[in-house]
């Protein structure tokens, strides 16, 4: 079936099929939800079971081997239609929606839109990033989505719906795309190649906030070398804060980017902390029981130093995990990422000096 790589969807699937059978589709729809959490592949293969020759509408199912399902398996297909944000670009222009000035009107999505099916009974356009439009761009469309083609199927995509004209999501019909299962995420980087070991996949998803394009990033070698550098740091029988300081800025730098991918990564560094902490009290509250396969090696080291029957050691955790969210607070208030971590270290170097040093 085609939907079987598509995971976690079966709720959006079902309702697309039976709105088909009612002959009740939209000529409009926006898809919401974080970024990968599937959106433009259900998108690709809904278009996919319209444009299918062998197997009806009502099914919402394709055979794969038709004419028009090989088209759109290979981005042929003349009455599938998709623009995105250009690479290096912050909006959407324009030009694509209404054409450059010398052919304004004669080209972009518009005009294509306004041009009957050459290959199918319909044409379904998707427009990728569509908070990514600008104010011009977003004006143009809403003259096509206030007057649409009888044929056309237009599917808009956004992570974020508040930077939508209000006018814009009131024309189309909202379906809701959720953050992915967690085990979806593991098993999805496994399917794609981009992980082989299945307790990295899990300890990569359990990060992800169930979105693949985040697990993806979590994958990048320097974030991982970075994130190795705090584990190590943080598990350390002798906890040395202005070494640690030193390195997680030094790795923060390496990854290099401008101001706010460096943030951006000070983020992701807290957030690797916090997950630490999170797995050592998970342990100490589970004394005896086998570490499960997401299972943070360092952590587990921690935890194993601790006295799972202690609350002092308890509270020291909660205490450092407390800090390091704290720490987030304050990189999302713009507080200059250098002080904010060397504060930080320092902060943790502290408090388990006053509470008491973990055993070696």
């Amino acid at each position: 079936m085609i939907w079987d790589d598509v995971r976690g969807r079966a709720d959006q699937v079902e309702m697309f099929r039976r709105t088909i059978r009612r002959g009740r589709l939209a000529s409009a729809y926006l898809f919401l939800g974080p970024e990968g959490t599937g959106k433009n592949l259900f998108a690709q293969r809904l278009a996919q079971c319209l444009f299918c020759t062998t197997i009806a509408d009502e099914q919402l199912d394709a055979c794969g081997t038709c004419s028009g399902c090989r088209q759109i398996q290979a981005g042929s297909h003349p009455d599938f239609l998709r623009i995105a944000c250009p690479e290096g670009k912050r909006e959407i222009p324009i030009e694509l929606f209404v054409g450059s000035r010398e052919a304004r009107g004669r080209e972009g999505l518009c005009h294509d839109l306004s041009i009957r099916p050459m290959a199918s009974h319909r044409r379904i356009a998707v427009i990728d990033g569509a908070d990514l439009m600008n104010e011009e761009s977003a004006n143009a469309l809403l003259k096509t989505l206030e007057e649409p083609p009888s044929y056309a199927l237009m599917i808009l995509i956004a992570a974020n719906p508040d930077s939508l004209l209000s006018t814009i999501r009131s024309r189309c019909q909202a379906v809701r795309f959720p953050a992915l299962d967690l085990a979806d995420v593991a098993d999805l980087l496994i399917a794609q190649g981009m992980v082989s070991d299945p307790s990295e996949a899990a300890a990569v998803a359990s990060l992800s906030d169930g979105s693949l394009a985040t697990a993806a990033q979590l994958l990048d070698p320097q974030l991982r070398q970075l994130r190795d550098r705090l584990y190590a740091g943080l598990a350390a029988e002798r906890f040395a804060s202005v070494p640690l300081a030193k390195q997680v800025l030094a790795g923060i730098e390496e990854i290099g980017g401008d101001a706010s991918t460096q943030r951006r990564h000070a983020q992701w560094t807290l957030r690797f902390g916090m997950e630490f902490y999170r797995q050592v009290l998970r342990r100490l509250s589970e004394p005896g029981q086998p570490a499960d396969a997401s299972m943070i090696p360092q952590a587990q080291q921690l935890a194993s130093r601790l006295d799972a029957g202690s609350a002092a050691d308890a509270e020291l955790i909660m205490e450092l995990f407390d800090r390091m969210a704290a720490a987030g607070d304050l990189i999302e208030r713009m507080t200059p990422v250098p002080l904010c971590l060397e504060g930080l270290f320092d902060d943790l170097g502290r408090i388990q000096r006053q509470r008491r040093p973990v055993r070696g």
